[in-house]
């Protein structure tokens, strides 16, 4: 009988761990820490799916994350790569996203992949996340109390 209620915790962990690593990424200057703390929030997704016992979403999820996370840390080290050039060795200036204006005539691959990473996470059809996302969200309007 106690199951189901540490399921909804879990979920609950979840759903908090999802507003609080969107928060606080929303709130860094440092693109890693951007990164990591988008990365706490996709895990609040994971256990939001965990805790509805919805085991394969979450496995898919981690799946589309961990593939649209790897093209954006990659894209970030470009980035970095390419700031070190105009701002010289520093990593509290080359990773200050307040200084990277302008650099989408430098490195216009990068660009694209990012802004395909990045949409990927936001959960815009018809990239990867939005499918796995979709169907955490379906399962949770579905089967889950919270």
């Amino acid at each position: 009988t106690a199951i189901p209620s540490i399921m909804n915790i879990i979920s609950l962990v979840g759903i908090i761990t999802i507003l609080l690593g969107a928060t606080l990424a929303l709130s860094q200057r440092d693109i890693k820490r951007s990164l990591a703390y988008s990365t706490m929030s996709q895990l609040g997704y994971i256990m939001l799916a965990l805790g509805m016992g919805s085991y394969r979403a979450a496995l898919f999820h981690l799946i589309t994350h961990a593939y649209s996370k790897a093209l954006l840390f990659l894209g970030s080290g470009s980035i970095i790569h390419s700031m070190e050039t105009i701002v010289g060795y520093s990593p509290d200036k080359s990773q200050n996203m307040a200084l990277m204006g302008g650099l989408t005539k430098y490195v216009p691959i990068t660009k694209t992949s990012f802004l395909l990473g990045t949409l990927s996470l936001c959960g815009i059809p018809p990239l990867a996340c939005f499918w796995s996302k979709d169907e955490i969200l379906n399962d949770s309007w579905l089967y889950s109390p919270i």
